[in-house]
């Protein structure tokens, strides 16, 4: 049985291990996005957080929070794609899919009857489409990288776990309270052209 290795919010993790696989639990507005080399086997993940790094960034006692670049789209993609480059992956090679990005809501986001408008106008702003941002920042991203995006599960209302087998290349989505199931294979060679996508990264 394949070894599960947890990527936690904002981590990225990259693989060539045939006996592991990477997992991304309890996504809700967070997007997991895989990026495979099936020519090398090698397979990436990212468990993105937020559409875009926050400017200025939060204090804490003063000082800027330090933000992990695999925590918002901006810069998650980008940097998962250094790394597995960085690793012996071949840009024309990769291809990508991603799960997430649902739009969940908290009770405790709703303002209590007899609120007054700055309550409801903190509730509308905490209810800003966080998901759905994620995951056309992460479209974004990847276009401009000239990756292509072969699978996705996005949107709905509810949490997903996914994971990605490195042995394989398959992709798999858990929606809660439902079974595995397989989303894509992303060891499949890829139809789209590779040269623009190669020269922009000189591999």
């Amino acid at each position: 049985m394949a070894a599960s290795v947890a990527v936690e919010m904002g981590e990225v993790w990259v693989s060539g291990a045939v006996d592991e696989r990477l997992t991304a639990v309890g996504l809700g507005a967070c997007v997991g996005l895989c990026l495979y080399d099936p020519a090398v086997r090698l397979g990436a993940m990212a468990h993105i957080v937020l559409p875009q790094t926050p400017f200025p960034l939060p204090l804490f006692r003063g000082q800027p929070l330090a933000f992990r670049p695999g925590k918002c789209a901006d810069t998650a993609v980008a940097y998962l794609l250094a790394q597995i480059v960085e690793r012996g992956a071949r840009v024309r090679h990769l291809r990508a899919a991603m799960a997430g990005g649902a739009q969940i809501f908290s009770h405790s986001l709703y303002p209590k009857p007899g609120a007054g408008p700055s309550a409801h106008a903190s509730a509308s702003l905490s209810r800003l489409e966080i998901g759905p941002r994620n995951a056309e920042a992460v479209r974004e991203a990847l276009e401009r990288a000239g990756i292509p995006l072969v699978a996705e599960d996005m949107g709905g209302t509810f949490g997903r776990t996914v994971a990605l087998c490195i042995r394989t290349g398959d992709m798999w989505v858990r929606r809660i309270g439902g079974e595995d199931q397989k989303l894509v294979s992303l060891s499949q060679s890829c139809p789209k052209a590779a040269g623009e996508r190669e020269a922009a990264y000189g591999r």
